[in-house]
């Protein structure tokens, strides 16, 4: 009787690549048409068969160091400021105090704490 072979144990195959959301989001990323918050709502959505897009909705906006307000991003994040707002105010952040020129936030994506300006911050207020 020949000897038994060892079992093997079994691993899960390494995947594919990304899915076809995946490609899709990322190739929308790069055109402007998304921003990096995982709950984008500005973005385009499968209903739309073909997307309106004002230049106001495009705009992205970076988080700023708050040691330098204004220069710098902390992450290579970029969100639209309704995105943005709406994020922090459920992560609990917010721009109350309207009299700073800054508004302390954090990066829904890696956390980082950084500003924006108050302007940006008014405008995605408004845009909600």
């Amino acid at each position: 009787m020949p000897p038994r072979r060892e079992r093997k144990t079994w691993t899960l195959p390494s995947a594919p690549g990304p899915s076809l959301r995946q490609r899709v989001e990322q190739k929308e990323r790069e055109a402007g048409l998304r921003c990096c918050d995982p709950s984008c709502g500005i973005g385009p959505s499968d209903e739309d068969p073909v997307p309106e897009m004002l230049a106001a909705s495009i705009k992205q906006v970076s988080i700023h160091s708050r040691s330098n307000p204004g220069e710098g991003a902390v992450c290579t994040h970029r969100f639209h400021p309704a995105c943005l707002v709406s994020a922090e105010r459920v992560a609990g952040w917010g721009g109350e105090d309207k009299a700073e020129p800054h508004v302390e936030v954090s990066c829904p994506v890696c956390r980082d704490v950084g500003c924006v300006t108050r302007g940006e911050w008014e405008e995605g207020v408004s845009a909600l």
